[in-house]
């Protein structure tokens, strides 16, 4: 028969005690955070991808708080464009009326003091603020883009905000193409074929000869061509949708008494005006981009939310069912260990 010493018995008790204590210290921690993972070495695996999931909730809320930033810039710049477009619309009203024979000078003169007013408004439209930044600055949102002159003095930044996973789309416009450019601001891509020279492809020897039979170049020509292309870029005023040039030409013509160049500048006006209602389209184009990012995103973060409660949360039903049956295990245990603790040598006798 194998002997039994009080050793022995000592450290089994202790052992039993011990590993119950930690299944129930284990299970009332669970019980205290409600989840079922309390350390990385309870699933290594389920740990793994809820951290991956939290990551993408916490980029989902930033790229949500990025989208309503992205917003209140474009609502400020859709509300911009609305006055703007109400300015003009308002000065061709005048210039239509104005350009007829029915008025005389005096009234003309009286109206050119509404067409400074309206410039004014566009002015301080030009001008506007979102917070302590300019709307039409481009990158230079610090500085006032606009002079009382109306010479654009930012820059032709496009600021862009990631909105979803690497998407990113612009939230301003810049002075230039608002108030005074005639260019193209469609969002059309360029021709790749555009710098590509006719001369590429052609053999060395023929295109030798070709330059030898070419005309001599007029060079007074190109000469006066970039002459007046200098002076095209060095007054942005003679562009001819410059939105502060046409209301001051309007003014002029007014106080001078010109109805043919007050009904000449019509169809410039026209051409701002839609020209404003083009780049408002895109504003609004945008802004519907944002709203289905952001359910998107919302709608990926519950999703999100979701499998990781399942991954990381606790039963309650089931882990209060364990934290009790552990604490009957543990009466039990110390029922058991009467028997064998604190044993003397009379009771080994009898």
């Amino acid at each position: 028969m194998t002997r039994v010493s009080e050793n022995s018995s000592t450290h089994s008790v202790k052992f039993s005690l011990g590993k119950t204590k930690q299944k129930l210290e284990n299970l009332q921690l669970k019980g205290s955070t409600l989840r079922s993972i309390t350390r990385p070495s309870d699933n290594p695996i389920s740990n793994v991808e809820a951290m991956s999931l939290q990551s993408r909730i916490k980029n989902n809320e930033q790229y949500i708080r990025n989208s309503d930033y992205a917003e209140l810039y474009l609502t400020s710049t859709e509300k911009s464009l609305e006055q703007i477009i109400d300015i003009m619309n308002k000065a061709k009203e005048i210039a239509i009326a104005q350009s007829s024979d029915f008025y005389d000078g005096n009234i003309r003169e009286n109206v050119a003091n509404e067409i400074r007013q309206l410039r004014n408004q566009a002015m301080a439209v030009a001008n506007k603020r979102v917070g302590n930044r300019y709307l039409f600055g481009g990158y230079k949102t610090l500085s006032k883009p606009f002079s009382q002159d109306g010479e654009y003095q930012g820059d032709k930044g496009k600021i862009t905000v990631e909105i979803s996973k690497d998407f990113f789309i612009p939230i301003n416009l810049n002075g230039h193409e608002v108030f005074y450019s005639s260019e193209d601001s469609s969002d059309k891509q360029p021709n790749p074929f555009e710098k590509v020279s006719p001369k590429d492809g052609i053999p060395e020897d023929v295109r030798l000869k070709m330059e030898e039979n070419k005309p001599p170049k007029e060079s007074d020509i190109e000469r006066n061509l970039a002459s007046e292309q200098a002076e095209l870029e060095k007054d942005p005023y003679i562009q001819k949708e410059n939105i502060f040039s046409l209301l001051d030409g309007l003014s002029s013509s007014l106080e001078n008494n010109d109805p043919d160049y007050t009904q000449s500048l019509l169809e410039k006006f026209d051409d701002a005006t839609n020209r404003l209602v083009t780049m408002r389209t895109k504003v609004g184009s945008v802004m519907n981009s944002i709203a289905s990012s952001k359910v998107s995103n919302e709608d990926e973060n519950i999703n999100a939310a979701t499998r990781k409660s399942a991954l990381v949360d606790a039963d309650i039903t089931e882990l209060f069912s364990d934290i009790t049956r552990q604490q009957n295990i543990l009466k039990a245990t110390y029922q058991v260990s009467k028997g064998l603790m604190n044993q003397r040598l009379l009771d080994f006798l009898r």
